[in-house]
């Protein structure tokens, strides 16, 4: 009888991987590396590129690889995997002078200090309370738009059932007395 392929099946093989069969599995491939950010999304490109350490790229004019800068790297983004919030319902406000803006969401999903931009309108909103609960899908938050002179008033063609917002970022301030719970 002749063997003609031998396959190795670890028992753990769904386990948490360590550094060492991280750098197996990329090897002198570095395009893997996109694949692999897949697979973990929940890793920051940072602590990929940390954690990885040496990571290799080859020169398109040599047949060789070399080094990449350990403080220059580069990711190409994908957007489609960040959330978008669905609108439960009409605002109550228009941000008028500074105004503030109860909006209601599907769920609980902002909450203070963070920044959204409505998906339509490309304006942006800056939380300023923690939501509230009204029912089990629907959630109040108070917003203000945010503005250089507080001229802009909330486009209400951009906003309400059937539209949608999404994280920006957060403008948590230093040296807060109240704690952030996540």
């Amino acid at each position: 009888m002749k063997i003609v392929d031998i396959t190795t099946r670890r028992p753990a093989m769904s386990d948490t991987r360590t550094y060492e069969e991280f750098t197996k599995f990329l090897g002198e491939k570095p395009t893997r590396l996109g694949v692999m950010a897949q697979l973990y999304t929940d890793l920051t490109a940072s602590y990929l590129t940390e954690a990885l350490m040496n990571i290799y790229t080859k020169d398109p004019k040599k047949d060789k690889f070399q080094n990449v800068d350990s403080r220059i790297f580069e990711w190409d983004v994908e957007t489609n995997q960040i959330k978008r919030i669905e609108f439960a319902g009409t605002p109550i406000g228009d941000g008028n002078n500074g105004s503030a803006i109860i909006m209601p969401f599907k769920e609980r999903y902002y909450e203070k200090y963070d920044i959204f931009r409505v998906e339509d309108s490309r304006q942006l909103c800056q939380v300023i309370s923690k939501p509230t609960r009204k029912a089990d899908n629907y959630w109040e938050v108070m917003v203000q738009l945010i503005d250089p002179d507080y001229s802009t008033i909330l486009d209400s063609t951009a906003v309400g059932l059937g539209h949608y917002t999404r994280f920006i970022s957060n403008a948590f301030p230093e040296l807060s007395e109240e704690g952030l719970i996540l």
